[in-house]
């Protein structure tokens, strides 16, 4: 609790009063994000919780191969051994984190119940337990423990944060990330504190207002900038017990990512009201005609990811239908040839014996 216990004597500077500026500029029209894209939420959704599993996976480097964890997240085939079943049960998560979050209260048993949820025929019971740690008293009987657990910490850490958030002084995410390094330090669990921490940061964040996080992998930003972000943790961590900890490094780097994230949110807002006012089927046979010669589904999903497999499949069959193209072979991952001249072939000027490369 060291960090959200000296939050007081923490100022902050005005490049970051700023980031906030600009930031809340984008949490304000939330509302307006969430009515644009409403036709196509639940699609949305469900494609940041299986980017939010694939990512979590490369940061805590679970032993699965991609081509595994593609199967895992997408097709739901059974899983072969531990690491696998702990993929299905964290995209199954996520699905309970966007459906529930708005019901969502920080809680010890509803931490612990996550714990479990996780990692239950995964870890042993015994893993899967509070920490004991052993009392600083010398005054022990035969009717008492000699050992106290991290649960009351956790309390004590839970009740604090909230006693911080009603107070209204300092911005939500900052409170966060400080109930986040205290937690981490604390360690509550025996085990996958670290997991359960970027979790519980991630739930916190989306249900305080950073709703971006639910159309923009939080999980991949952090992935991707894996280096800096663990960094940031150590620094922040460095003389945690003294009740030094230094987190406004830390703080910055998730105010950057969550920008990005906005604009991330804005583009895509911009892009799916020009789709929306297209023909939806007309415009996958658009891109269809700028793929090369042999694509896939995927290649159409690349550039479309929020046009539904129904749009796209009845956009192939009347383009098969239509002679225009035909399958190379069955199944999901099937090709398809394209029948006719391509637009994006090499132009030949015959005369000179030219070709544009």
């Amino acid at each position: 609790m060291n960090c959200l216990i000296n939050l007081n004597r923490t100022q902050i500077p005005h490049d970051v009063v700023m980031s906030y500026i600009n930031i809340y500029k984008s949490i304000g029209i939330n509302s307006y994000n969430h009515e644009a894209l409403n036709s196509d939420y639940s699609v949305m959704v469900r494609q940041t919780i299986n980017i939010d599993t694939h990512f979590f996976t490369k940061i805590f480097e679970i032993n699965v191969t991609n081509a595994r964890l593609k199967s895992l997240i997408y097709k739901d085939v059974l899983p072969k051994n531990k690491d696998e079943r702990f993929v299905l049960n964290l995209k199954n998560a996520f699905a309970k984190i966007h459906d529930e979050n708005s019901t969502f209260e920080l809680l010890p048993n509803e931490i612990f119940d996550l714990l479990k949820f996780l990692y239950k025929n995964i870890l042993s019971d015994s893993k899967l337990q509070f920490r004991k740690v052993a009392k600083k008293t010398n005054k022990i009987s035969l009717l008492t423990s000699s050992y106290t657990s991290k649960r009351e910490n956790l309390d004590d850490l839970i009740k604090l944060y909230k006693e911080r958030m009603r107070e209204s002084k300092y911005e939500a995410s900052f409170i966060i990330e400080n109930f986040y390094i205290d937690f981490i330090n604390i360690s509550p669990f025996t085990e996958k504190n670290m997991e359960i921490g970027l979790i519980i940061f991630y739930i916190l964040l989306i249900t305080n207002q950073y709703e971006v996080f639910e159309y923009i992998s939080f999980m991949q930003l952090i992935a991707k900038n894996k280096a800096e972000y663990e960094l940031e943790v150590r620094n922040a961590s460095f003389n945690w017990d003294e009740g030094f900890s230094q987190l406004l490094p830390f703080h910055r780097f998730i105010l950057r990512i969550s920008t990005y994230a906005y604009d991330q949110i804005n583009d895509l807002i911009r892009d799916y009201e020009f789709d929306s006012q297209l023909n939806k089927s007309n415009n996958v046979e658009n891109t269809i005609n700028k793929l090369p010669d042999v694509f896939s589904k995927d290649d159409i999903r690349n550039v479309h990811p929020y046009i539904s497999d129904s749009t796209i499949n009845r956009t192939l069959k009347r383009l098969r239908d239509d002679e225009k193209i035909r399958p190379l072979g069955k199944g999901r991952s099937a090709k398809w040839i394209k029948l006719y001249r391509s637009t994006n072939k090499k132009i030949t000027f015959e005369q000179l014996d030219l070709k544009l490369r």
